[in-house]
Protein backbone atom coordinates (compact mmCIF):
# COMPACT_ATOMS: atom_id res chain seq x y z
CA UNK A 1 0.00 0.00 0.00
CA UNK A 2 1.46 3.33 -0.97
CA UNK A 3 1.31 6.65 0.87
CA UNK A 4 -1.37 8.07 -1.40
CA UNK A 5 -3.77 5.22 -0.65
CA UNK A 6 -3.21 5.55 3.08
CA UNK A 7 -3.70 9.31 3.10
CA UNK A 8 -6.74 9.07 0.83
CA UNK A 9 -8.35 6.39 2.99
CA UNK A 10 -7.82 8.37 6.19
CA UNK A 11 -9.07 11.57 4.53
CA UNK A 12 -12.20 9.89 3.19
CA UNK A 13 -12.95 8.39 6.61
CA UNK A 14 -12.57 11.79 8.29
CA UNK A 15 -14.71 13.51 5.64
CA UNK A 16 -17.40 10.83 5.94
CA UNK A 17 -17.50 11.24 9.71
CA UNK A 18 -17.73 15.03 9.41
CA UNK A 19 -20.48 14.86 6.77
CA UNK A 20 -22.43 12.41 8.93
CA UNK A 21 -22.28 14.69 11.97
CA UNK A 22 -23.21 17.81 9.96
CA UNK A 23 -26.14 16.01 8.32
CA UNK A 24 -27.36 14.82 11.71
CA UNK A 25 -27.16 18.37 13.09
CA UNK A 26 -28.98 19.85 10.07
CA UNK A 27 -31.64 17.13 10.25
CA UNK A 28 -32.27 17.89 13.95
CA UNK A 29 -32.55 21.64 13.23
CA UNK A 30 -34.88 21.10 10.26
CA UNK A 31 -37.18 18.46 11.76
CA UNK A 32 -36.81 18.92 15.51
CA UNK A 33 -35.90 15.29 16.14
CA UNK A 34 -33.13 12.74 15.63
CA UNK A 35 -32.55 11.23 12.19
CA UNK A 36 -34.68 8.14 11.56
CA UNK A 37 -33.35 4.62 11.77
CA UNK A 38 -35.00 1.70 10.04
CA UNK A 39 -35.37 -0.35 13.21
CA UNK A 40 -37.16 2.34 15.26
CA UNK A 41 -40.85 2.11 15.87
CA UNK A 42 -42.67 5.18 14.65
CA UNK A 43 -40.08 6.11 12.04
CA UNK A 44 -41.90 7.24 8.91
CA UNK A 45 -40.92 5.56 5.68
CA UNK A 46 -40.67 8.87 3.83
CA UNK A 47 -38.21 10.22 6.42
CA UNK A 48 -36.14 7.05 6.30
CA UNK A 49 -35.91 7.23 2.50
CA UNK A 50 -35.13 10.96 2.50
CA UNK A 51 -32.41 10.60 5.14
CA UNK A 52 -30.89 7.59 3.37
CA UNK A 53 -30.82 9.44 0.05
CA UNK A 54 -29.24 12.54 1.59
CA UNK A 55 -26.75 10.50 3.56
CA UNK A 56 -25.71 8.37 0.59
CA UNK A 57 -25.45 11.31 -1.79
CA UNK A 58 -23.39 13.40 0.60
CA UNK A 59 -21.13 10.45 1.41
CA UNK A 60 -20.45 9.90 -2.31
CA UNK A 61 -19.70 13.59 -2.84
CA UNK A 62 -17.41 13.66 0.19
CA UNK A 63 -15.53 10.58 -1.03
CA UNK A 64 -15.06 11.90 -4.56
CA UNK A 65 -14.09 15.38 -3.45
CA UNK A 66 -11.71 14.17 -0.78
CA UNK A 67 -10.06 11.66 -3.10
CA UNK A 68 -9.48 14.35 -5.73
CA UNK A 69 -8.25 16.90 -3.21
CA UNK A 70 -5.85 14.37 -1.68
CA UNK A 71 -4.51 13.40 -5.10
CA UNK A 72 -3.98 17.06 -5.98
CA UNK A 73 -2.34 17.75 -2.62
CA UNK A 74 0.04 14.81 -3.05
CA UNK A 75 0.81 15.86 -6.62
CA UNK A 76 -0.82 12.94 -8.41
CA UNK A 77 -2.87 13.30 -11.58
CA UNK A 78 -5.56 10.80 -10.53
CA UNK A 79 -7.18 9.82 -7.24
CA UNK A 80 -6.01 6.52 -5.75
CA UNK A 81 -8.04 3.55 -6.91
CA UNK A 82 -9.36 0.87 -4.58
CA UNK A 83 -8.21 -2.06 -6.74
Amino acid sequence: MNLQKIVTTLSVLAAGFAVSKVLELVWRKATGHKPPKGDEEGAKLGEIVAYAALSGGLAALAQAGTSRATAKWLGSAEPARKD
